[in-house]
């Protein structure tokens, strides 16, 4: 078992980023709103971490909710994801600072629910006959 969160886990292109807040499935546990976009053929899940500056004007605040994440991210990822891969975008709406333990057991929660995306069926698209 390793608890490394290297460099490829980050998820930084601008284009990918965007299509995963359009198109991802939103999960929700207070304080973290996530989205979450299965990619099977990446071969490991992708995480993106932020904090709006309207919330926290100081980047001190914004910097420690962000490692806060990014280690309950890391401790939990193999445990509850496994070999699921999706791209992750993780964001704090919570209106003050959280301590660790809140915020770990909020990750865990999403990351255990974007597992479940993958159990899910796809729903087919609804097609109505024109008269």
């Amino acid at each position: 078992m390793t608890f490394a969160f290297p460099k490829k886990q980050h998820l930084a292109q601008r284009e990918a980023i965007t299509s995963l807040a359009s198109h991802g499935k939103v999960l929700f546990r207070h304080p973290i709103k996530a989205f979450c976009l299965p990619a099977g053929d990446i071969g490991y899940p992708r995480y993106v971490f932020t904090v709006p500056k309207k919330l926290f004007k100081r980047a001190v605040k914004r910097n420690l909710l962000k490692r806060r994440m990014r280690e309950a991210v890391r401790l939990n990822q193999e445990a509850v994801l496994g070999d699921f891969c999706a791209d992750f975008l993780l964001v704090y709406i919570g209106k003050e600072v959280c301590s660790y333990h809140v915020i770990e057991a909020a990750v865990k929660e999403i990351l255990a629910k974007g597992r479940g995306l993958a159990a899910e069926p796809e729903k087919p698209a609804d097609i109505k006959p024109r008269p």
